[in-house]
Formats: structure tokens, sequence, C-alpha cells
């Protein structure tokens, strides 16, 4: 076995490890930087046939992005002018029931191998721990939820970048992600990228009108993928366009880039989309926004309507709003609801 096989083996294991303790609810920061520091470390010595050695920034060698067009031509047995790239640089590499994106940038030098597991999942608090757990295991990467889709990331370091780097990087998420989001969906629900059929390892093109193509298809979750994928690299225009025709996933994913930003009036009209289609979490943030403004009225009658629905996890901002306001009796009223219905299980 050669030390380039052994690590991989270890690399994949960490991945699949399940600690049985967790020391937080979400991913930290810090762990991405350290991952990231760990991918830069050299795998065999350099300068050898094996291992083509780092490629530092001159001229003559090209940019992290052709680099890593050429090493990924590579694994998938095609030339780098043959490969389907979108406008930010992703390939697209299609892995049995899971779809992996690799995205590169120069500046700084960093190259993400990363795949949507999981789509239409419900952002429980158990799901959270689940994917602390996962994340704290990883040797390198992290598993995480945004929205309702779960990611799995691999950092690879552009510094001194080393192509072997990102073929181990590709093969641990090729077969991480094709079993992890079969786990994860049987614990969860959700929907798979791909169906159970699909097998191989082949390009793909363009990510986005990839994804595109398949929620104009009907594919069960694309659309969800797509706009998390737009969210994340700041569409806002496509975003507003989804929203405006009444995806209220792009109308929750847009207006928390619009809050983060300041556009608070912006935000508060996607807020109330999402909501009015019964977004529980474009509900609270909509309440959270509103009494924020001074306009506790119309967060109280909001999250009222929340908890006759049985939504009680607005609860908290409400029995706080209704205690300023003065409904004391209100508020006592809904805290013996809300006991009640746990000493019945509901």
């Amino acid at each position: 076995m050669t030390r380039r096989d052994s690590l991989l083996g270890r690399v994949v294991s960490a991945l699949a490890a399940r600690p049985s303790t967790t020391a937080t609810a979400v991913p930290v920061p810090t762990r991405t930087r350290l991952a990231a520091a760990l991918a830069a470390r050299p795998l065999t010595p350099r300068h050898t046939r094996s291992d083509p050695g780092p490629v530092h920034d001159r001229d003559d060698e090209g940019k992290l992005t052709q680099r890593v067009k050429e090493v990924l031509a590579g694994v998938l047995g095609v030339t780098a002018d043959q490969l389907r790239v979108d406008a930010d640089g992703d390939v697209g590499i299609r892995a049995g029931s899971a779809m992996i994106f690799v995205r590169a940038q120069d500046d700084p030098p960093l190259v993400d191998v990363f795949s949507p597991l999981l789509t239409g999942v419900d952002p429980t608090e158990s799901l959270y721990r689940r994917l602390s757990d996962l994340t704290n295991g990883l040797v390198v990467g992290r598993v995480y939820c945004t929205g309702d889709t779960v990611w799995a990331s691999v950092p690879v370091f552009g510094q001194d970048f080393v192509p072997t780097h990102l073929l181990l990087a590709v093969r641990a998420m090729v077969e991480l992600a094709d079993d992890l989001d079969d786990q994860l969906r049987r614990e969860f629900g959700g929907s798979r990228f791909f169906g159970p059929e699909a097998t191989g390892l082949v390009a793909v093109p363009d990510p986005t009108g990839y994804l595109r193509d398949l929620d104009r298809a009907g594919a069960s979750g694309a659309g969800s993928v797509l706009v998390d994928l737009l969210a994340d690299r700041g569409r806002t225009e496509e975003l507003r366009k989804r929203a405006d025709h009444g995806d209220w996933h792009a109308a929750s994913r847009l207006a928390a880039l619009l809050a983060a930003e300041g556009r608070t009036d912006e935000a508060e009209r996607y807020w109330r989309i999402a909501a009015d289609q019964d977004d529980p979490r474009a509900r609270e943030e909509l309440a959270g926004l509103l009494a924020a403004r001074g306009r506790h009225d119309e967060a109280i009658a909001l999250l009222r309507r929340a908890v006759d629905g049985d939504d009680w996890r607005p609860l908290p901002l409400l029995l706080t709003l209704l205690t300023e306001r003065g409904l004391v009796d209100e508020a006592i009223a809904l805290l013996r609801r809300r006991t009640d219905r746990a000493a019945t299980g509901d």
C-alpha cells in the first residue's frame, strides 16, 4: 500500500466516523481553517515522477483554476478544454446518487470540493447534532446545513498547490457522498441528488444550468439546491425573480442576504412572502424584524398565528413581547398550554 492510498483510507474512514459526543451544535469556522492547513501537507516527496510537485504562482505554470481543470480532466479522462465549467469556475462530477462540485479561486488560493447530500430536510436540533458529530470526526472538511439542504465540503489549500491533494479530496468525497447521503436520508428524510439507479463518474454541465434543467423537469429537490447555490454565490437578482414568482425558499434566502446588508425594508418584504407560505423560520425572522422596528403588535399577531398552528419555536419571543406589552395573563396561559402539550407528548 502506498503512502497516498494509506492516507486516503484514513481520510475516508474519518469522514464516515461518528463520535459518541458532541462539542457544539454547529461547525466551527476555525475547524475549516485547520482543515485547509492539513490539506496543504505534502503526501509524497516532491519532484518525483509519482507527484508533480507544488505549483508556484508563476506565469508559465498558470493560475490555480487552470491547474485544477487539468487535474480534474485527468480524473475524468477528458481534456481540460472539454470540461464544461460555469461562470464561477465550478466543475460538476456525478458519483452514484450524489453530485459533487469542485470550485477553485485564485485570491485567496483555495479549492473547495463540495456536495449537496440531501435537500428537503427539516433543520432540527437532532440534525445539527448529527452533522456536528460528523464534522468533529473529519480529518479535513465539514458537514453542515443551510436552508433545508445538507452539504459536505472538503477544502484543498491552494498555496503551493499539489495536485495529489485535490485527487485525494475528490476520491474521498466520491466515496463519502454516495454513502453518507443514504445514511442521512434514512435518519432525517429528504431527497438525494440522483436516484438509486445513477452510477458512474462523469462530467456534467454548468451546475446552475444543470440544476435549472432538473428543476424545470420537475426533479425533486433540484430547485431547493439551486436556490442554496445561488444564495451562497450572492446572486440576489435571480433569487429575486424566483421569489417574486412565489418560490418561498428563494424568498427566505434572499431576505437573509438583504437583512445581512442592512436592507431591512426589502428583507421584510421577502420574509413576508416566505412566512405567508408557512415557512417557520421566515415567520420567526419576520416577527423579530418587526419587533426590532417597534412594530410589536404586528409581531405579536404573527407569532400568535404560529402558536395557534402548533409551531412553538417562536414562543420565547412571543412571551417576551406579551410581557413587555403588559399581557401577562396571556403569557401565563400560553406557558400552561405548552406545558400541557408537553405532558401529553404533543
